[in-house]
């Protein structure tokens, strides 16, 4: 008898080591979403809009837009320069953090014909990390404007606006993310003020 319990704590034991974590209703979660809410600092809500950089201006003229927040970044000038390349840049702030899948707030930059871009660390459709995504060359859909497509299940997105386009060619594992391919990427505004790097 003492055996067969003991057998049946450890499974138990085991079992709940294994049970799915669910997230925090977070402001991380809300980006997740697409909603521009909750990139807050509780600092100075007074800040004058930092200079945005390049291609960051993500629909500025449309979209006003308020909620810069100081991130960890030291400067501009060290922000990934390769060319076409998708890099991870820590930023620390704290509505992009997620413990469990983006524990230093990390965003995307990339630059694209002198103009840097900054988006989601992974993909919407399959939230995996888009450092391997590929930037490709812009179509009539996209208004002339490059085009981002993950790796893994194909998802293509407006380099600047973060809308969902037409792939570009299959992917082996993309027909099981097909419902989630209407999903907006992330985009973010990089800007500078007084030698300190923001996002919006």
């Amino acid at each position: 008898m003492k055996l067969s319990s003991l057998i049946l704590l450890t499974c138990a034991a085991t079992v709940s080591g294994f049970a799915p974590v669910l997230p925090e209703q977070s402001s991380s979660a809300l980006m997740a979403k697409g909603r521009r809410g909750g990139l807050s600092s509780g600092g100075n809500s007074k800040l004058n809009k930092p200079k945005s950089i390049g291609g960051s201006e993500t629909d500025a003229e449309s979209k006003p837009k308020s909620n810069w927040v100081q991130t960890s970044i030291p400067s501009i000038k060290s922000l990934p320069s390769e060319k076409n390349v998708v890099k991870l840049v820590d930023t620390q702030v704290p509505s992009l953090i997620n413990k469990q899948t983006n524990p230093t707030g990390a965003v995307s930059v990339v630059n694209y014909e002198d103009k840097t871009y900054c988006f989601s660390s992974s993909c919407a459709s399959c939230q995996i990390p888009l450092t391997k995504g590929n930037v490709l060359a812009p179509t009539d859909e996209t208004n002339n404007e490059a085009r981002l497509q993950c790796d893994f299940c194909g998802a293509t997105y407006n380099l600047r606006t973060g809308a969902p386009v037409e792939k570009e060619g299959g992917k082996l594992f993309g027909f099981l993310f097909s419902k989630t391919e209407s999903k907006e990427l992330p985009v973010y505004g990089l800007g500078e003020q007084g030698g300190r790097v923001f996002i919006n």
